[in-house]
């Protein structure tokens, strides 16, 4: 990309502590260019006739008039100081002699320049009350001048310019800048001329002061013609969409190290004929700005980029804090709260060994915030970090996060603590490629569920889960379009189906012992469809309202200029390029529209939809029983505890965890805590008192896998201990097969005693891989 575009893109509308609304900038060139245009229209601007018979006459043909931004020739240049010269193509000078007998002296003024400083910092006038009549008046009359040749915002025509340019302080001669014809072949400057006639510092002076004072007393301009300005609601037949209301005048400087300008040139040529002139305004009453000087952040003019190729000499700017935050940015605030997914408090209800978590959503509202117009709706900046205070992107979003409460949600018949998360977080982002014309508005919705299903209340190692994410994404563009007459297309692209075609991703998918509600992706995409659909008609519409018809931008100075080539800089301003239309045309015509009201968006009411997500407790797949009643407080006692395939199909096994509590005081089944295994034979009647006790074996019927058996100890509290004996290595028991752990034990107390067995399965997704503890009861009696 060029530099001098890549620097325009960096054009900012920012002063160092606040900012204008729009900027209309023109180059030197373009100025000097329609002033000849100017005088090619009106040839009675080029006769200047002035006679007083003590001081002298000036009788002239005078060429157009030059600008000259920044002050004089080769100075450093001033953002508040401009040369407005008048040039003589021919004319005689006139004054009479100091001695009355002497013919008068008649000097021939063709070849002369004669500059004039204009300080655009003095374009304010305080009247003080308190002053004297006549100072009171001089200072009223300053004031009306200014308001009725600078102070008229939105009138950018070279007539309105000519006329504060050529009647603007005209005391302030700048003879070092001026030129007194030509003698020998070289130009005379005011030092020469003096020097051959020396009365003229003072004489010169005085005769052009008394022309300035006579000029300003008949309300004409210097030239001797008076401008009859149309007021500002007379400006322009069409209205421009941000109607001016206040105006200041500075220069900006042409510059740019990768072409060879490090520095500002004041010049008539390039580069310095790339200076602008700036017209900084306010609009809709907004007051200026108390630091008024534009931040050097890029430039208004460029140099061609190809030899013979255009250069860009006027351009217009619309901030965007005008254009994006005070009027797009509001207008995309229903598309936030559209996109927001809002999950309701959730609650649990139980039955039997099912635990199931309700809850609701609802699309477009969150019940507490019900217009669009809301604060927490509007947009962010997104700054660059490079430049901090430069947004690049405007940004919403907001945190729909719910939780259940209380946490966790118990179930009385089995214990199982349910826990339960989930956000429906929106994030629309409105952003721009500089140099191109769109402001793209991406919308991104994450719903999502945490739900978890654990037979503790610290939620550890849940058995059951239900994790699931959905992704709703939607785009739109506001295009620029083409400019026609100073009229600015912008159009609206939302898709085929005006809904920014909406699309949903099932982004994550996590489930255990739990299935996901059906259709929530779809009604949810339907919803946020359907209310795009109608925000997006009512923005065309809105549209098409503020901007005249069919969405179209009126730029101010319309026919004055002409507007080509908009498009959208760095930091979010509206550039188009601009040159003055030629003057012969006129203005263009168009009817103004009347005023009328935006509709208000549609606010979609607080509506929910309910879903559950329920677990089922897994639970032990053998049918496990126990050897009972046996005698208590026994030596060797046998205990057998057996799972049995009862079903048509084999049943994998990955382990096998039998918990059983001892104590040695007869509170427990057994009263030892060391086991060992041993070989002994099950079903014996009477065993001999020799029988080794308090051993035990894995009994395999009809099934292969499972190694040997580790025991395991716990306490239990109360001084008591779980002996945990755990079957390892899998296995496969087919229909009518068994697996039985039996034990020869010394027994407790009579009483009735649970023994707690676990499974574990090969996985299977969707599925818990191991049991709850499943409990078989042992009953000891005397």
């Amino acid at each position: 990309m060029d530099t001098d575009t890549t620097l325009r893109l960096k054009t900012s509308l920012a002063t160092a502590h606040s900012h204008y609304d729009q900027v209309v900038a023109v180059s030197q060139k373009i100025i000097n260019d329609s002033f000849d245009g100017l005088y090619d229209r009106y040839p009675e601007f080029k006769k200047l006739a002035f006679r007083n018979r003590r001081i002298g006459s000036i009788d002239a043909e005078l060429l157009s008039p030059r600008i000259l931004l920044g002050g004089g020739l080769g100075a450093d240049l001033s953002l508040a100081r401009c040369l407005y010269v008048m040039r003589f193509a021919s004319g005689t000078l006139t004054m009479p002699p100091d001695d009355e007998d002497d013919p008068d002296i008649i000097e021939d003024m063709a070849g002369w320049e004669l500059a004039v400083t204009i300080d655009l910092g003095n374009q304010s006038v305080v009247v003080n009350q308190d002053a004297d009549p006549d100072e009171k008046a001089r200072q009223e009359a300053q004031l009306k001048f200014i308001q009725e040749k600078f102070d008229v915002p939105g009138d950018y025509t070279i007539e309105r310019l000519f006329a504060k340019l050529s009647d603007a302080h005209w005391k302030d001669f700048d003879f070092n800048n001026s030129n007194f014809g030509v003698v020998d072949g070289k130009k005379r400057s005011w030092g020469m001329l003096i020097k051959q006639y020396p009365f003229l510092e003072i004489d010169l002076q005085t005769m052009l002061g008394r022309w300035v004072k006579t000029q300003e007393t008949q309300g004409l301009t210097t030239l001797g013609y008076k401008f009859t300005l149309p007021p500002p609601s007379q400006i322009d037949p069409l209205k421009p969409t941000y109607q001016p209301t206040a105006m200041y005048h500075q220069i900006y400087p042409y510059k740019n190290p990768a072409k060879g300008v490090p520095n500002p040139v004041v010049s008539y040529d390039p580069p310095g004929d790339l200076n602008a002139l700036l017209y900084c305004e306010m609009v809709q009453g907004h007051p200026l700005p108390d630091d008024k000087q534009l931040a050097s952040t890029g430039i208004f003019t460029t140099q061609a980029a190809t030899i013979g190729g255009p250069r860009i000499d006027g351009t217009f700017a619309l901030s965007h804090q005008l254009f994006l935050e005070t009027f797009l940015l509001p207008m995309l605030q229903p598309f936030n709260k559209t996109s927001e997914v809002f999950p309701t408090i959730p609650s649990a209800t139980f039955d039997g060994n099912t635990s199931t978590i309700h809850w609701n959503y609802s699309v477009g509202s969150d019940g507490v915030h019900n217009d669009s117009k809301d604060p927490i709706f509007a947009f962010k900046p997104v700054f660059d970090p490079q430049t901090p205070s430069d947004a690049r992107s405007y940004m919403f979003t907001k945190d729909n996060r719910m939780k259940m409460s209380p946490s966790p949600a118990r179930n009385p018949n089995n214990g199982v603590c349910g826990s339960f998360e989930s956000a429906g977080s929106p994030t629309v982002t409105v952003k721009w490629t500089p140099g191109g014309r769109s402001f793209d508005v991406q919308g991104i919705t994450e719903y999502w569920y945490d739900i978890e299903w654990a037979d503790n209340e610290q939620m550890i190692r849940p058995f059951g889960f239900l994790r699931d994410k959905f992704r709703f994404t939607w785009n739109m563009s506001i295009v620029i379009d083409n400019i026609d007459n100073g009229v600015m297309k912008i159009v609206v692209n939302a898709g085929a189906n005006k809904d920014g075609d909406v699309k949903v991703e099932f982004v994550q998918h996590e489930i255990q012992q739990s299935w996901t509600p059906e259709g929530q992706d779809q009604r949810i995409r339907n919803f946020i469809s359907g209310q795009l659909t109608t925000h997006v008609a009512m923005l065309e519409m809105n549209l098409q309202q503020a901007f005249q018809s069919s969405g179209k931008f009126v730029y101010p100075g319309n026919g004055t200029f002409k507007f080509s080539d908009p498009c959208i800089g760095n930091t979010g301003e509206i550039l188009a390029e601009i040159e003055y239309m030629p003057i012969e045309h006129g203005k263009i015509t168009i009817p103004t529209p009347s005023n009328v009201k935006l509709a208000s968006a549609t606010q979609f009411a607080f509506k929910t939809t309910p879903v559950q997500a329920p677990t089922v407790v897994p639970t032990v797949k053998l049918a496990w029983e126990a050897s009972s009643p046996v005698k208590a407080a026994g030596k060797a006692v046998e205990i057998l505890l057996t799972g049995t395939n009862q079903t048509e199909k084999p049943i994998a096994l990955n382990s096998i965890q039998i918990v059983i509590v001892a104590d040695k005081t007869g509170k427990g089944l057994v009263t030892s805590t060391r086991f060992a295994p041993a070989q002994f034979t099950v079903g014996e009647e009477e065993r001999p008192a020799s029988t080794q006790s308090n051993v035990y074996q894995l009994i395999h019927k009809s099934v292969s896998g499972f190694g040997d058996v580790k025991l395991m100890q716990d306490a239990a509290g109360g001084g008591m201990t779980e002996l945990i004996f755990i079957a390892r290595g899998g296995a496969e028991l087919g229909p009518g097969n068994s697996v039985t752990l039996a034990l020869l034990a010394d027994t407790g107390v009579a009483g009735t005693y649970p023994v707690q067995i676990t499974e574990s399965w090969p996985p299977v997704e969707g599925l818990a891989s191991q049991s709850f503890a499943h409990p078989v009861d042992v009953i000891l009696k005397p």
